[in-house]
């Protein structure tokens, strides 16, 4: 489709922002992967690298220039990277018509829409737009060019400060990865990312640096710079990067009025501060960290704007009252050296403050307590070898001007003020923590702070802010198992399961009047469910658990929460993270989960994990078939001796009906089946059950055919057909009957496996499209599925029509319009409608009024 000629005519169109960056671009490339027939239309310029590139492979990308797509022809219209449609221009119309599907894919704000429903919504937290579609790409494996994986790899640079900005994720990362296993030229990525300045461009760039002002907002120093500027020059957001790199600033405001325009660049490297929030003063958008705006006002007011959006554009950072540590510990003026450098080590402490009851006289390092020491000064005061010139901040003191008194204080730590009380202090570790720089794990089994992922979960913030306030009479108060694996892969997971170091039904009772809700408490297992507007949170003591027999349920005590993460089942599930005030966040990893987790390993914690709970084999496949992870060689020898030892097969069934209906729910589970083969479980589980190489194929035809014609059906009853196709019918419902299958579910796969495999012969001889519905219908879904996915031409055509044209064929008209007709209440009017839904199939019937002349007719003849 080339960019010239006569006007198209396109029921889907691809659109995003005027002045379209590589992000914007590289999206509307993948959403044409998505919507194979759709346009790609471009709805104003182009940033002049991305013109460059789109110039020189314009032909293999074909793209319509603007103005070339008939409007009013549009059906689907496809937003990418903007939630505002006043930014589309010609399209502006389309979007906001209410005959036109718009779906919309963005990573900007969240706010609600009124021109797009929100189930057409698709958004994401991901650096760069591009990044989201890619993994849509990936995950539906779907081929793209290797032109078309470089722009994606130029939106996903640009947009993320090739990964150095703080939005920036591990996705973002992994996408850039995929591009260039798809073939994204690095060479290419060079030279449109950093495009020589032309002699206009670097006149501009000089004035720019010279007219530079710095202005502060939430403790960070950010950058502006307001100037006029005779001709039109493009690219101000190419300066603008250019600008960022050469002076390392944190934020960067840039106004250039030019062509009766004021164009506004924002930029911040820092997720306090939102550029978004700063361009939507001047009427324009964007993300956190990238935004811009085009204002028709003048340049003052341009930039009286900005600066009374900064105090608006700072999101709510972390505070030194969040991070410090707790109690601050002191010691006596009048303590030894001995004493003091006894209390550093007892504690693990860098220094402690020196005063009494709370009143701060000064500070003294370990470093000195030890070069004291060496002196042969241990029973010297603390206070000849104290500091009494302390840096101290108040609790809301913020994360930026905590980091730069830390970094500037020799002590390396900070007391915490109210009211002139210390109430805490901020040390280097707590800095790195909020940072999340690396350092060193201590010991305890604390291995980070992940506070910052769980106050990204915007759901989960008021559960988060209800547990703080509670949680005080509390010893320790997490959130433990899957949802703290989930936090941090990056996975969606809104479970909230809480462990208490104490009453568990207390705190939830608790909980629940704070959040409004009510709660069900169980006092024998001690546990509670609190149930609130916005979902519901699983409260238990922590406890530990014993097993009397392989396989039985287990017998509970209450415990504290390292003996309560022990009873898990694998190290990543064996991790919490608390939620309390005082250390909101801290990651408590005693059996190295963190390691597992980054190293890709499934590893139990003990050598009886199996024997245990046997289902536990089953949620090991599935963490391997669905993280992409692996057991370990000890966690797989034992999985092995565990299914040879047959005590998978003394499952009780209704566990082990559960567990293989959640493992063959995933979206894929080819690994799964192999894995169930490799360690013997098909076996173990039924004699004749087939995880078989011959089983993997079938599966992933039947996932194909069921996608494409019938994807309601249960995924997992149709890949349980496919295990089970060699198994008797008798054998089948005896099984079946074991594990308590829902007949439903036990007819369907026991149809799929017994019709399926002879429906294809059936229909050899059935060309006639009522004769084929006639054979087809009554083993619809899971039977027809199975026989389409094991038919060849030209019986796998006539499957295919079924599902497409026969099945949802329905008669116009019913039994009422044949009494209407004269005829009465007998066998016959079941027959007319059967012969008229035949001739119907057959194509001799169009419309409710043929219906009626035919049904005249039968009536007539009888």
């Amino acid at each position: 489709m080339a960019g010239h000629g006569s006007n198209l005519r396109s029921v889907e169109v691809i659109v995003t922002h005027a002045n379209t960056d590589f992000d914007a671009f590289a999206a509307m490339l993948a959403a044409r992967r998505l919507y194979p027939g759709a346009v790609i239309a471009l709805s104003g310029s182009l940033n002049r690298n991305v013109r460059d590139f789109y110039r020189l492979y314009a032909d293999e990308l074909e793209i319509a220039e603007p103005g070339r797509v008939e409007s009013a022809e549009v059906e689907r219209l496809i937003v990418v990277e903007t939630s505002h449609p006043e930014r589309l221009g010609e399209f502006e119309a389309v979007a906001r018509s209410s005959e036109v599907e718009v779906a919309l894919f963005d990573h900007h704000a969240s706010e609600e829409l009124d021109w797009v429903r929100a189930e057409n919504v698709v958004r994401s937290t991901d650096g760069a737009l591009t990044t989201t579609m890619v993994a849509i790409i990936a995950e539906r494996e779907l081929e793209v060019s290797p032109i078309e994986a470089t722009a994606f790899a130029l939106g996903i640079h640009e947009d993320t400060g090739s990964l150095g900005y703080a939005g920036t994720t591990i996705r973002d990362a992994e996408a850039l990865a995929w591009c260039m296993r798809h073939g994204a030229s690095q060479e290419m990525v060079a030279q449109y990312l950093h495009t020589p300045l032309a002699e206009r461009e670097r006149a501009l760039l000089d004035a720019l640096m010279a007219g530079l002002e710095p202005h502060e907002a939430g403790g960070y120093e950010v950058l502006l710079v307001a100037l006029r500027w005779p001709e039109y020059v493009e690219g101000v957001s190419n300066l603008a990067h250019k600008i960022v790199d050469l002076t390392d600033c944190r934020a960067l405001v840039c106004l250039v009025e030019m062509d009766e325009r004021v164009f506004c660049v924002v930029r911040t490297r820092v997720a306090e501060l939102d550029a978004s929030a700063i361009a939507g003063a001047l009427g324009g958008g964007g993300h956190a960290q990238a935004a811009s705006a085009t204002f028709r006002g003048s340049l003052e007011e341009a930039r009286a704007r900005a600066l009374e959006a900064l105090p608006q554009a700072l999101r709510r950072g972390l505070s030194a009252g969040e991070i410090m540590s707790r109690p601050a510990r002191f010691v006596s003026p009048e303590d030894t050296v001995a004493h003091a450098m006894v209390l550093c080590q007892r504690h693990r402490q860098s220094g402690m403050q020196v005063g009494e009851e709370h009143r701060l006289v000064g500070i003294v390092t370990r470093e000195d307590l030890d070069k004291a020491i060496g002196h042969g000064l241990s029973h010297a005061p603390v206070k000849s070898v104290m500091s009494s010139d302390v840096v101290t901040c108040t609790e809301d003191a913020p994360l930026a001007e905590v980091t730069r008194l830390v970094s500037g204080s020799s002590a390396g730590r900070v007391p915490v003020l109210r009211d002139g009380e210390v109430v805490g202090v901020v040390t280097r570790s707590d800095v790195l923590r909020a940072l999340e720089e690396p350092r060193e794990e201590p010991p305890g089994g604390a291995a980070e702070s992940i506070a910052d992922r769980l106050d990204a979960l915007d759901l989960l913030r008021p559960v988060f802010d209800a547990v703080q306030a509670v949680s005080a009479p509390f010893e320790g108060v997490y959130l433990v198992g899957g949802a703290v694996r989930d936090v941090l892969m990056g996975e969606p997971n809104f479970d909230v399961d809480i462990a208490v170091e104490g009453d568990g039904i207390a705190l939830g009772e608790a909980l629940a009047e704070a959040l409004g809700g009510r709660v069900v408490p169980h006092d024998r297992f001690g546990t509670a469910i609190v149930v609130y507007e916005g979902g519901r949170v699983d409260v238990a003591t922590a406890r530990t658990e014993f097993y009397d027999s392989p396989g039985a349920l287990p017998t509970v005590e209450q415990a504290s929460i390292r003996q309560d993460l022990y009873r898990r089942d694998f190290t990543i599930n064996a991790m919490a993270a608390s939620l309390k005030g005082e250390d909101f966040g801290r990651l408590v990893d005693y059996f190295g989960g963190l390691r597992d987790l980054k190293s890709g390993v499934v590893r139990v914690l003990h050598n009886l994990s199996f024997i245990d709970d046997p289902t536990r084999i089953f949620r090991a496949i599935r963490y391997e078939n669905r993280y992409g992870l692996a057991m370990d060689a000890h966690t797989l020898a034992l999985a092995r001796a565990c299914v040879e030892m047959n005590l998978v097969g003394e499952l009780s069934s209704a566990r082990l009906r559960d567990e293989l209906q959640a493992l063959l729910s995933e979206e894929r589970v080819a690994d799964s089946v192999r894995r169930l083969s490799e360690l013997g479980i098909d076996r173990a589980i039924h004699p004749h059950l087939a995880a078989d190489e011959e089983s993997v194929r079938l599966i992933d035809e039947l996932d194909r055919v069921r996608a494409d014609n019938a994807p309601e059906t249960p995924a997992w009853r149709l890949r349980l057909a496919v295990l089970a196709r060699k198994l008797r019918p008798d054998e089948l419902y005896e099984w079946f009957e074991r594990l308590k299958l829902r007949r439903r579910d036990a007819d369907r796969i026991a149809d799929a496996v017994a019709v399926g495999p002879r429906l294809p012969e059936l229909l050899a001889g059935a060309e006639e499209p009522a004769a084929v519905r006639a054979l087809v219908e009554p083993h619809d879904p899971d039977g027809a599925l199975f026989a389409l996915a094991l038919a060849e031409e030209p019986v796998r055509s006539r499957l295919e029509r079924y599902f497409a044209d026969f099945r949802d064929v329905r008669l116009e008209i019913s039994g009422g319009d044949l009494a209407a007709l004269g005829l009465q209440e007998s066998p016959r009017v079941g027959a007319i409608l059967e012969e008229l839904l035949r001739r119907k199939l057959n194509g001799e019937l169009d419309g409710r009024e043929s219906e009626i002349e035919a049904a005249k007719e039968l009536i007539s003849t009888a």
